[in-house]
């Protein structure tokens, strides 16, 4: 589709320029999405990046029922570049959030996966956890509550175990716990914790809350 551009220039003159159209700025139609798609990735008009944002907005919408009729494929456009940068706001926004969390229980609590096993009882599989638990702080620690996320060396996850130890800390100490979870051994992740060295596999603690013997907490 054509259109015409006028254009005043020196002396009074108008000249006409005829030039293509932008395709996000027609409105959008179910019926005619598939061909209003190919005109607007043909346009070269449109970054790749943001025909991705793009097509997964109307993608979501149409199967989450939200109504598009009447807006233009631009507008569209610009509503799903909003969320998207909400959403990067908000996930950046929970990291530093979760990495300050982190550093302030790192500075009171250390934990620590340092052995794992495997072993039966009363005819049921368990996978064991040996984790220590140093104090540094100048309170005794009452309770303490976390996740292990364990993951390969490529960074994929293959476990995550939910920590609660309440048998107390003492200041300036450190103590030991094994904890256990059921062994599968239909499942791929199970057969992989229990086969794998610690050495191969990288333990992050993501601290939850810590209760001090003086009643106050961190958290």
């Amino acid at each position: 589709m054509k259109q015409l551009k006028i254009i005043l220039i020196a002396g009074g003159f108008l000249l006409l320029i005829s030039s293509c159209s932008n395709p996000l700025n027609k409105k959008f139609n179910f019926a005619k999405l598939k061909a209003d798609a190919t005109e607007i990735k043909e346009s070269k008009k449109v970054p790749p990046e943001d025909l991705d944002i793009l097509g997964s907005y109307i993608s979501s919408s149409i199967m989450k029922g939200r109504d598009l009729e009447g807006k233009t494929y631009g507008e569209i456009l610009n509503d799903a570049k909003d969320i998207v940068k909400e959403q990067k706001e908000l996930a950046a926004k929970v990291a530093k959030e979760e990495k300050e969390k982190q550093e302030r229980f790192g500075q009171t609590l250390t934990v620590a996966l340092f052995d794992k096993g495997y072993a039966k009882q009363d005819f049921e599989d368990y996978i064991t956890y040996s984790v220590a638990f140093e104090n540094k702080s100048d309170k005794e620690i009452r309770a303490v509550k976390g996740t292990l996320l364990i993951n390969d060396l490529f960074d994929a996850k293959i476990k995550s175990i939910s920590i609660t130890f309440d048998d107390g800390i003492p200041a300036k100490q450190t103590v030991k716990n094994i904890f256990t979870t059921d062994f599968n051994q239909f499942n791929d992740e199970d057969k992989m914790l229990v086969d794998k060295d610690l050495k191969d596999l990288k333990i992050i603690w993501f601290p939850g809350k810590i209760i001090f013997a003086d009643g106050t907490t961190l958290e």
